[in-house]
């Protein structure tokens, strides 16, 4: 299982590599000026020369691309006389004549239109974001398990019948129709009544400048992210227990004198519960896309809003910056649910 794991973490790098690589190249292809979108229009050459030879503006894509992974690498060989060290916290191995080897933080850069550091950005934008998608998600389990395992026990019922066709309506929706048909109801309509916002994020300023967290601003976003993956849940579940509840052992555990309650926790939902693992980790994975338009629609301050108001700007230290977190989050998903995998279904073998 340990080698199991390494393995899957070398193959995530690996992944993180190439698919930030992608980005880096469509990105830096983009016909922006990056020297004008950090200093304006009135501006000397000189200044711009130093910028553009700091970050390697004045070379090829390939060279600039290999030099954005030098900044990202944490052990880096590098001149002693080279300009970035000033941005770097490291820690140096070895001094050289020339040269130095240094173990250093990753560096993402810097904001091309605020200055500010993308690494400070990202950290105050994912954790919003992050709690977001586990309460979605935990909203659409919750409801999309419950939802299933009646429907299962209900099955060619009336009330299967029912939550068929709700699933089918929500799955028709996409997540930012969702966003604003909330928004519009229950923060327009009936915010008197519910006291909701139509925009807000977690956490905002006072009138005294002090932070505040605000729970309230979480619900609408929630929903209007969570009703969806509810409708693949509940089908999911619906079909994985249906067919566990077919099996030949479960009819003659059940003829046997099996109570309800053991027949449902001890053989339908833990054989049933792979096929719904991989639903949630897929969906989970799928959330953060959705983030972007649901925190778009009621700004929600999270990496969905920082990434395209980054992407309105064309700020590519921040747009790099955000593509590259969310491939490490959608890498660290899949590993997890693997393992998931293993825990719930000893049959399975990892090579």
């Amino acid at each position: 299982m340990f080698y199991y794991i390494l393995k899957r973490i070398v193959l995530g790098i690996f992944a993180v590599l190439a698919v930030s690589g992608l980005v880096c190249v469509i990105v830096y292809f983009t016909p922006v000026d990056p020297v004008r979108m950090s200093f304006g229009q009135r501006t000397d050459e000189e200044t711009i020369e130093i910028f553009k030879k700091k970050y390697f503006l004045d070379q090829g894509i390939g060279m600039q691309v290999f030099h954005y992974f030098e900044d990202l690498s944490p052990i880096l060989w590098i001149s002693n006389s080279d300009t970035r060290l000033e941005d770097y916290t490291l820690f140096v191995l070895k001094k050289f004549k020339m040269h130095q080897l240094i173990v250093k933080h990753p560096y993402f850069r810097k904001s091309y239109t605020s200055g500010k550091s993308v690494w400070n950005s990202l950290t105050e934008a994912l954790p919003a974001t992050i709690i977001l998608a586990f309460t979605s998600m935990f909203l659409a389990i919750i409801i999309g398990l419950t939802l299933g395992w009646w429907s299962a026990l209900q099955h060619q019922k009336l009330a299967d019948r029912i939550i068929l066709s709700f699933c089918t309506l929500v799955y028709a929706i996409p997540s930012y129709i969702s966003a604003i048909l909330f928004a519009m109801v229950f923060a327009f309509y009936l915010g008197s009544w519910t006291g909701l916002s139509i925009q807000g994020s977690l956490w905002e300023f006072n009138d005294f400048g002090q932070v505040g967290l605000h729970l309230e601003n979480l619900i609408l976003p929630t929903i209007a992210l969570g009703i969806r993956p509810v409708s693949m849940i509940c089908q999911m579940s619906r079909a994985s227990i249906l067919d566990v509840m077919g099996s030949d052992y479960l009819r003659t555990a059940k003829a046997k004198g099996l109570t309800e309650w053991a027949y449902l926790t001890k053989h339908i939902l833990p054989n049933s519960i792979n096929p719904i693992l991989t639903t949630i980790s897929s969906w989970f994975a799928s959330l953060l896309t959705g983030a972007f338009f649901v925190e778009y629609v009621f700004n929600y301050k999270g990496l969905g809003m920082l990434t395209i108001t980054a992407i309105n700007q064309f700020d590519i230290p921040v747009v790099i910056g955000c593509c590259i977190i969310t491939v490490i989050i959608f890498v660290l998903v899949n590993i997890i649910t693997d393992i998931l995998y293993r825990y719930f279904d000893p049959r399975i073998t990892h090579h």
